[in-house]
């Protein structure tokens, strides 16, 4: 088979630092409880989001009105994000739906989002859905690269120095 793709990462991107493993969950308390009880992960850090009247979400270009129930755990560099898809139309019900849940996307910040996604755009890689972080001034895009890549991947800007959290 062959690839249109680019031989080159487009513009110069480098993602270098994953900061993030996302999975959509049918259940979020429960699965807390258990990979506290199987794995003795945690502390877990609980948000229901959107958290902040100002939240933005848009799923395909459009603003939507979703409720998304989080749970955060910091594993050595990289954080775990658990996402239960709650109300609302959205790229994480939509997962859920399709697969039952499993492993979502990888994400990884970026000094200024909005060039990386114009360039991407070049070749062919659009934005599934965006929106403002729980830290306030941070944004995301998830990319829509599952067929390409088989999973998603998720991009984050957030202002000043960066530690990876979600959570401040």
């Amino acid at each position: 088979m062959t690839s249109s793709l680019p031989s080159s990462l487009p513009g110069g991107i480098h993602l270098k630092r994953l900061v993030q493993i996302g999975i959509v969950v049918a259940d979020r308390d429960r699965t807390t409880q258990l990979l506290t009880s199987l794995f003795g992960m945690g502390p877990f850090r609980f948000v229901e989001w959107p958290d902040r009247p100002e939240s933005k979400y848009y799923y395909r270009g459009v603003e939507e009105s979703v409720r998304i129930k989080q749970a955060f755990v910091q594993l050595g560099d990289v954080e775990v994000e658990l996402i239960q898809p709650v109300a609302g139309n959205s790229g994480y019900k939509d997962f859920l739906d399709q697969n039952g849940g499993g492993i979502h996307h990888v994400l990884f910040e970026v000094g200024n989002i909005d060039p990386v996604i114009q360039e991407l755009g070049k070749s062919g890689v659009t934005v599934l859905q965006s929106g403002t972080g729980i830290r306030p001034g941070t944004r995301w895009a998830l990319l829509d690269t599952r067929e390409l890549l088989g999973f998603f991947v998720e991009l984050r800007h957030r202002p000043g120095e960066s530690d990876g959290t979600s959570i401040p």
